[in-house]
């Protein structure tokens, strides 16, 4: 067991109970006058304030959906104007946003100057329990996007809580006006220089850099960590990085997952491999799995709606929040780590995340994971769409493979493999996209 876990984190459930009781009692008392979204649910369930006393009283709220928070932003933040409350927790420190939705009109998400500082210790603690110390550096390989959103600008205030090193490999370019940005080649050059011993990063955008240093033969033998989030990764993917990492000198190099939610401006990160994502803060975040149909709360072990509540929020406050995803929760002590708090078991995924392709109905993750598995492709891109008078589907891979190599056969047999359906296979010198995160899906057949 790691004896190494943050020296503020609760001890154990009757803590983070009573913390949470005091925290959601003052915030109740907010929401249900200033929160235009507590009090329509509050009406839409034929309750009051007085109805809800503890943690788990939340459970006769209503559900609140991701399409509700993207349809009026603004009733999710608290009104605090007139309030009587200290000025931290009425000033407005920042506002970052969604990375976007169907509409294509991202989601503010606003945070007060308290409501940071918290930020700051969801920070910390997700790089102790990753196992950061202070003799880490990491290296920044997130972009800067159009839209303020905590992807690049918390890595920076993750290395601040810790007080440790950080450089921002600042890649791509998000518009004519920006003329600091780096291409590929200067950011793994930066790396060299750098020497950090943590890559934060997605997931896609990690195996380009890494596998270009190989090309390039730049050894970064400092690595022996690399955080990934934005993007889903399976164990294959795990696996194909990893072997990447070493053969650029980081042999004994780790992969943490982080399940990233802008709804905390941080994520439920591992300690180890296969021990669970854990809630960084849970005296102040509530993590509960219900069932997808009538939202009744799950006992640990069963697979539900994974809901976000938050205890003590100033600025964007939600209370039973559907993320979208499916998933195990488990509250017992890590038995790695020693930690007390939710964790959630395996790799969540999309409520709605299976779709029907010539007739047969497939789940894109095992698709996803086929190609992750194999080590001539750099990056890919599945595409459905609908052609000719009949509107038959058309399924295509397309694929950046590695110099030389030729993976379409062995592609199209894997994938038929995992989902039964065999897609048309193209090699490409790129894949273009505007998001900072990959779109490995992308069903273009509409409704």
């Amino acid at each position: 067991m790691d004896t190494g876990k943050t020296s503020d984190f609760p001890a154990d459930w009757e803590v983070i109970t009573a913390e949470r009781h005091a925290a959601l009692r003052a915030t109740l008392d907010l929401a249900a006058t200033r929160h235009a979204l507590t009090r329509r649910k509050l009406a839409e369930a034929g309750l009051t304030r007085a109805d809800l006393v503890t943690p788990a009283d939340l459970a006769r709220l209503p559900v609140t959906t991701k399409a509700e928070l993207m349809e009026r932003p603004a009733d999710a933040v608290l009104d605090l104007d007139g309030a009587e409350l200290p000025e931290e927790q009425r000033v407005v420190w920042d506002t970052m946003y969604t990375t976007g939705s169907s509409s294509g009109r991202p989601t503010p998400f606003v945070s007060t100057t308290s409501d940071f500082w918290d930020i700051l210790v969801v920070q910390r603690r997700m790089l102790e329990i990753r196992g950061v110390t202070q003799g880490d550096r990491i290296a920044n390989l997130f972009p800067l996007t159009r839209h303020p959103h905590g992807a690049f600008i918390r890595v920076l205030h993750a290395a601040a809580a810790l007080h440790i090193p950080v450089v921002s490999a600042l890649p791509g370019n998000p518009g004519p006006g920006f003329t600091v940005g780096q291409e590929l080649d200067a950011v793994v050059a930066t790396l060299a220089r750098a020497r950090p011993t943590i890559l934060w990063g997605v997931p896609s955008y990690m195996r380009r850099v890494v596998a270009r240093a190989g090309e390039l033969g730049v050894a970064l033998p400092d690595i022996r960590l690399v955080f990934v989030t934005g993007e889903g990764l399976s164990e294959e993917g795990r696996g194909d990085l990893l072997a990447r990492l070493a053969a650029i000198g980081a042999p004994d190099a780790r992969v943490s997952i982080s399940y990233g939610m802008t709804e905390i401006q941080g994520g439920l990160v591992e300690c180890a491999a296969g021990q669970g994502l854990h809630n960084p803060h849970p005296e102040a975040i509530a993590i509960d799995v219900v069932d997808p149909i009538t939202h009744a709360p799950l006992p640990d072990g069963e697979e539900g709606l994974i809901l976000l509540s938050h205890m003590r929020r100033r600025g964007t406050l939600l209370l039973r929040y559907a993320v979208g995803d499916l998933g195990v929760r488990s509250t017992a002590r890590c038995p790695h780590c020693g930690r007390v708090t939710e964790r959630i078991l395996g790799t969540p995924r999309r409520a709605d995340d299976l779709t029907k392709i010539r007739g047969m109905l497939v789940n894109p993750a095992l698709a996803l994971a086929a190609v992750e598995g194999v080590a001539a492709v750099r990056d890919f891109r599945f595409e459905i769409s609908r052609s000719g008078a009949l509107g038959m589907d058309e399924f295509m891979l397309t694929v950046v493979a590695e110099p030389g190599a030729a993976p379409e056969g062995l592609l199209a047999q894997r994938v038929k493999d995992a989902i039964g359906v065999t897609p048309r296979v193209t090699l490409v010198e790129r894949i273009e996209g505007e998001s900072w995160k990959a779109k490995r899906w992308l069903d273009q057949r509409g409704g």
